[in-house]
């Protein structure tokens, strides 16, 4: 049961998130501010940042630090350049389905710690929001939604593909059809009703306001792309 999972364990979980919502070569933050991030000890994160880099997704640099790796060896699918609108639909219907599914599996699965890191996630959002667009800490809400589901490819998988087509908040932000007022008000009632869904433990319900989420989402961008 994921309640029983080890210390190690949910570092890992967490780590593996993260990093899908990091570019390939980002540096990671040390390790004293990934336990911060997720209330974990350092021995914890030192664990996973082990088995990370024995798997290759983790690289470290004595002196420098750790770095994310993407290598197209551990890619379930081949994610192919978005030159179109028509290409940033098709990938957007790929993580609507697989994040559907997943907003259904946290709420069926996630921890008392999991709930906790998702609503931290959706706090520092908002509170970013009063002061920039806040796309780092969207993903990171969608990575922390992702962790509750327990299975790390599918987190890998939704973290490699929200960071592809992460052209939908720069569209957002360039054309400013939103204000930051409209946008705060919109991510409190759309998320909240997602964080209440998995609060819940409400699989249905969860799989139901995701869906919201992200089709309301599309349907602005393409109502300001075709307006």
């Amino acid at each position: 049961m994921a309640q029983q999972e080890s210390r190690g364990d949910l570092a890992y979980r967490q780590l593996v998130s993260f990093i899908g919502s990091l570019r390939d070569g980002d540096r990671l933050p040390a390790e004293g501010e990934l336990a911060d991030r997720f209330h974990l000890s350092r021995a914890s994160i030192r664990e996973a940042l082990a088995r990370l880099r024995a798997e290759g997704q983790v690289r470290s640099r004595r002196g420098s630090g750790s770095y994310a790796v993407h290598g197209q060896q551990g890619e379930m699918v081949r994610l192919s350049a978005i030159d179109s609108v028509a290409e940033l639909v098709e990938w957007h219907e790929v993580r609507l389905a697989l994040e559907s599914e997943a907003a259904a599996l946290a709420a069926e699965r996630r921890s008392a710690d999991d709930l906790a890191q998702l609503r931290d996630a959706q706090e520092r959002l908002v509170a970013e929001l009063a002061h920039g667009h806040a796309d780092q800490e969207d993903v990171a809400f969608h990575a922390a939604l992702a962790a509750c589901a327990h299975n790390p490819k599918l987190s890998d998988a939704l973290g490699r593909l929200t960071a592809h087509i992460f052209r939908w908040s720069r569209l957002s932000e360039e054309r400013g059809f939103l204000t930051l007022a409209e946008r705060r008000e919109l991510i409190m009632l759309e998320h909240g009703g997602i964080v209440d869904a998995v609060a819940a433990r409400d699989a249905d319900r969860a799989r139901q306001e995701i869906r919201r989420h992200l089709l309301n989402g599309r349907t602005r961008v393409l109502s300001a792309i075709r307006g």
